[in-house]
């Protein structure tokens, strides 16, 4: 089967951790949570390599 045209696995899986970043952040500025360096260092680093996962496994983008 072959992907729909425009579509991007890499992009959707990239969205979807920068929400969930998102997500982590604004429950530490609610209040919800408290988030220290020491665990947000880290959460930023994963975020930036499952990015960089994404878009390693997506592989070069072929011309149409």
């Amino acid at each position: 089967m072959r992907p729909r045209p425009g579509f991007d696995p890499a992009s959707l899986v990239a969205g979807v951790i920068v929400i969930a970043l998102g997500g982590l952040l604004l429950l530490d500025q609610a209040g919800a949570i408290e988030l220290r360096f020491a665990y947000a260092l880290p959460a930023v680093l994963a975020a930036l390599g499952g990015i960089f996962l994404a878009c390693g496994l997506a592989g070069p983008p072929r011309g149409e």
